[in-house]
């Protein structure tokens, strides 16, 4: 396999300050270092505070690392550049409508990332996102639609829609699947993994979920306040996990949160 994804020795550190003090610093999170491979998903899963969430914005550029470096393609990733990463790096966010321009149609939120990184006409643009809105499962009238005409489980096929736009090679997806009824995560879970196949997308989901690491990760990360304390294939973790977080993290059951196979595959 291709790695397309290197992160090395990346942290993140913030200065609070009280009045007149000298501002203290606080991590949120200590250097790490992971590769990922095209095609790949990895998952990354902690307790709430843990860092996971700071990984995901670090590497879609929404937040710049305090040191270390990220490499696409084996080229250094300029942190400040957010253009040059959001045409390769996309994410997708827990909550779909609040992501969405309430006053805004489906076709011009889609068609806005082409504005800014193509140089297409209107008529190309326009056909793009029809063709796009057909890979998420949606129809070519939702081109006019507005996000609260559409139900939760289209308003994510929606941010999905947005971050493949720009046929990125990489996925960021931070908790995107906790807010969907049981049996429309799985319709989303499927649509990923079949544009994954289709596009060789590779995925970083952030998630707490045991049982959907479990189906669709490769290798998993586990974060504990702010450090990496167990990385691996999904199957060595779940056989033999070295730590205790892992272990609970990985066969916690939860009655709200259990995705089976035979769900995942309807």
């Amino acid at each position: 396999m291709t790695k397309v994804l290197e992160v090395v020795d990346i942290s993140k550190y913030y200065i609070h300050k009280t009045g007149w003090l000298p501002g203290k610093k606080i991590c949120a999170l200590e250097p790490i270092s992971f590769s990922l491979e095209r095609g790949e998903t990895l998952a990354i899963m902690g307790e709430t505070g843990s860092g996971k969430s700071t990984i995901a914005k670090l590497i879609a550029g929404a937040e710049v690392p305090s040191q270390g470096d990220i490499f696409l393609n084996g080229q250094r990733l300029d942190p400040h550049n957010y253009r040059q990463r959001c045409q390769h790096i996309r994410m997708i966010f827990q909550d779909a409508l609040r992501s969405l321009n309430p006053e805004t149609s489906v076709g011009a939120q889609l068609a806005e990332p082409l504005h800014f990184n193509t140089d297409w006409d209107q008529e190309k643009k326009t056909s793009h996102v029809v063709e796009t809105l057909r890979k998420v499962g949606l129809l070519p009238d939702h081109y006019n639609f507005y996000p609260h005409m559409l139900s939760s489980g289209q308003q994510q096929r929606v941010c999905i829609a947005r971050a493949i736009i720009l046929e990125p090679q990489i996925i960021v997806a931070d908790e995107a699947f906790v807010a969907l009824d049981p049996s429309i995560r799985a319709q989303i879970i499927n649509l990923m993994l079949d544009l994954q196949q289709d596009m060789g997308i590779s995925f970083i989901f952030v998630t707490h979920s045991a049982e959907i690491v479990k189906h669709i990760a490769d290798k998993i990360l586990i974060m504990h306040h702010g450090r990496l304390i167990e990385f691996g294939t999904t199957e060595a973790l779940i056989k033999n996990p070295q730590q205790e977080l892992t272990k609970n993290l990985l066969h916690a059951e939860s009655k709200h949160n259990v995705l089976t196979h035979s769900t995942i595959q309807e």
